[in-house]
């Protein structure tokens, strides 16, 4: 598999390496506040800079001192990782502050890696400020840059920088990503009606008996958002899947504050692990945790797969299915991981939670279930299989002509209701994008198919092809 580079932002606390992480991604992701600590895990996020698409990491601020928060000694591991594991890395410092001794030990620190390093120097926020860069060449890197994360000043130049220090096939590894993210884009200006000629096209071409082709994608990580309500183990399960302390485990509800994104290869399959704040009730957010929950709704958004955390002692909440509903909202494959079944002691228990499971996810009765204990590490096997057969669900593909044989099949079986006298008539579709599987059908009448019938059609074929664990995407346009 070609992976893409990663680049990662360091720096001691409160320098502004979060405002930077926001800046390259062009959206406000990483949390940004006054408070020391903040950014507690690395927050890791695809960005696009110019045309290249990389993963970039923010980090919580290096405090080898212990001094500036709690978390000192576990956001400083956590930055020191994300250093181990990146190709290029920003260094970020404080323009109006000077070289401090923090600093210096974060220079320190980085010269051990041998990465190469671009001293972004922030707040440089007017021309006549510039002459603060030359004091920080003395950190020992050669590429000093001065920039205002917050006014968008330099930025051009880091990107340009970055890019120049990327190895060459890893460059083009993040070339080709951000042309993949295009046509995925084209596919859903199609499907939007965006691209109304396109549109036609593909009409006709239909109506001619051609095939669609889906362009082949290589292969990639699977990438898994384990979500749910605060303190349920989501980050024992990441840690128990992973096999080292990824995410700052404590029994402090709340402690991972930004989603957070873990590659890990398990025998000849690849997963990208992202660990997420519990997700609240809307009136409980807060300030802080509020921007939290948001980074939770970009996690499912990012997912290929959601594995939604219920508690087998306290049994699925109201909560757990809102949390599932959105999800579902988004298309997303959903497993229902049941976790901490060593306190479930008796028959009756584990009938209970089967009882509240049926009646809680009743709208998803398709999505798999499975029984773990992430403290324990039992089931874990059982739900790394339930991953990757949703996402080759997810993934899978069905040609145009076996698709519209099974169609017309379908409409001698149940035809739509009459709509405003008219009979309505479904023509023809195809497959036009997976993730999810996402199917565009032509009529006469789109507006005039109800409800009811729509969801008959997404059943039929949900079954005719084999995607019976996960929800698909069924759009319908007028025939031009």
């Amino acid at each position: 598999m070609r992976r893409l580079p990663v680049v990662a932002i360091v720096g001691r606390p409160n320098v502004g390496k979060s405002s930077l992480f926001n800046r390259l991604l062009g959206k406000k992701v990483a949390i940004i506040d006054d408070t020391a600590g903040v950014t507690r895990d690395r927050i890791v996020q695809e960005a696009d800079l110019d045309d290249h698409t990389v993963l970039l990491v923010d980090t919580g601020g290096v405090d080898t001192t212990g001094k500036v928060h709690e978390f000192a000694k576990e956001t400083t591991e956590q930055a020191k990782r994300a250093m181990d594991e990146a190709d290029v890395i920003v260094f970020v410092v404080d323009g109006k502050e000077g070289v401090t001794p923090l600093d210096e030990e974060v220079a320190r620190i980085l010269r051990k890696w041998e990465k190469p390093v671009i001293v972004a120097v922030n707040k440089v926020d007017e021309p006549f400020m510039e002459d603060l860069i030359y004091d920080f060449y003395r950190l020992g890197f050669e590429e000093v840059i001065p920039i205002s994360a917050i006014h968008k000043i330099g930025i051009p130049t880091l990107i340009e920088k970055i890019l120049e220090k990327l190895p060459k096939d890893l460059k083009e590894a993040a070339r080709k990503e951000h042309e993949k993210k295009e046509r995925r884009e084209k596919a859903e200006r199609l499907i939007s009606g965006e691209e109304s000629e396109e549109l036609h096209k593909l009409s006709e071409d239909l109506a001619a008996g051609k095939e669609y082709e889906i362009e082949e994608e290589e292969k990639e990580p699977i990438k898994v958002a384990i979500v749910g309500r605060p303190n349920m183990g989501k980050s024992t399960l990441l840690n128990a899947l992973v096999g080292e302390e990824r995410a700052i485990v404590s029994d402090v509800p709340g402690t991972t504050r930004d989603a957070i994104d873990t590659y890990v290869k398990i025998g000849d399959d690849e997963f990208i692990f992202i660990d997420t704040a519990g997700i609240r009730r809307r009136g409980k957010i807060k300030d802080i945790e509020y921007y939290s929950y948001l980074r939770a709704l970009d996690a499912i958004d990012r997912a290929d797969v959601v594995v939604l955390l219920v508690d087998a002692e306290e049994g699925p909440t109201d909560r757990d299915a809102k949390i599932a509903g959105i999800a579902l909202e988004k298309f997303k494959p959903i497993i229902i991981a049941v976790n901490k079944i060593d306190k479930l002691k008796s028959e009756k228990d584990w009938e209970r939670i089967h009882r509240e499971l049926d009646l809680t996810f009743d709208f998803i009765p398709y999505a798999p279930r499975v029984f773990i204990s992430a403290k324990e590490k039992k089931g874990l096997k059982e739900l790394l299989k339930q991953i990757k057969d949703v996402y080759r669900q997810y993934t899978k593909k069905v040609r145009t002509g076996e698709f519209n044989r099974v169609l017309q099949k379908l409409m001698e079986i149940h035809q739509p209701p009459v709509y405003k006298n008219k009979i309505v008539k479904i023509y023809y579709g195809t497959q036009v994008k997976t993730k999810p599987p996402t199917f565009l059908l032509f009529s006469n009448y789109p507006e005039g198919i109800p409800k009811s019938f729509r969801r008959f059609l997404e059943n039929r074929i949900r079954e005719a092809f084999g995607f019976n664990k996960i929800p698909i995407r069924i759009v319908f346009k007028k025939r031009s």
